[in-house]
């Protein structure tokens, strides 16, 4: 994991991950946070949302699985955000340092079987906000006990991009786009 001025970031070291969607396959490149969530559900803000990112190699594409975070009163949570709120805590802006997430694909799917996807043609949420992103949007949450939801938000407010620990753009109109639902 890396930190820079505007967010934390993580990327693949040695071996590869690829997620293949319409015909068409993608390179995982990093993933980061945003406090509160960037997509809404029925105009439900989340209180984050992790974004997995993934480029075609020749950079044309680019393919977003988004998972909702859910605040909770229970002590428990999913084991993969303590290994990246822990990982949060520890690098500094001028490092980087080495983190275990487990099985990407078990962790996407669990939250993929368990309810609906959505998926639409959009961009990049932060600059130069590039129209070319193939977004998936899970709709069942990450629930995350408040005390890491709390250590992310302070974590996130270090960074000078940050507004108190948010670092999400606001929702945007569809503009025509048509978002489908896969069950």
């Amino acid at each position: 994991m890396t930190e820079t001025e505007e967010s934390y970031k993580a990327a693949v070291d040695g071996g590869n991950c690829t997620v293949t969607a319409k015909g068409e396959t993608y390179n995982f490149a990093q993933f980061h946070v945003h406090t509160p969530s960037e997509h809404t559900i029925d105009g439900q803000v989340f209180d984050g949302e992790i974004h997995f990112v993934h480029k075609k190699v020749d950079g044309s594409a680019a393919l977003v699985i988004g998972l909702f975070l859910q605040r909770t009163d229970a002590a428990d949570s999913e084991p993969a955000v303590d290994v990246i709120v822990d990982a949060m805590s520890d690098v500094t802006l001028d490092s980087s340092i080495p983190m275990t997430l487990g099985s990407y694909s078990e962790l996407i799917g669990a939250y993929v079987e368990q309810g609906h996807v959505f998926n639409y043609a959009g961009s990049l949420t932060t600059p130069p906000c590039t129209e070319f992103v193939d977004w998936w949007v899970v709709r069942t949450p990450i629930l995350i006990s408040s005390a890491q939801f709390d250590r992310i938000e302070a974590n996130l407010a270090e960074l000078e991009i940050t507004d108190d620990g948010k670092n999400a753009r606001p929702v945007q109109p569809l503009n025509g786009r048509t978002v489908t639902t896969y069950n």
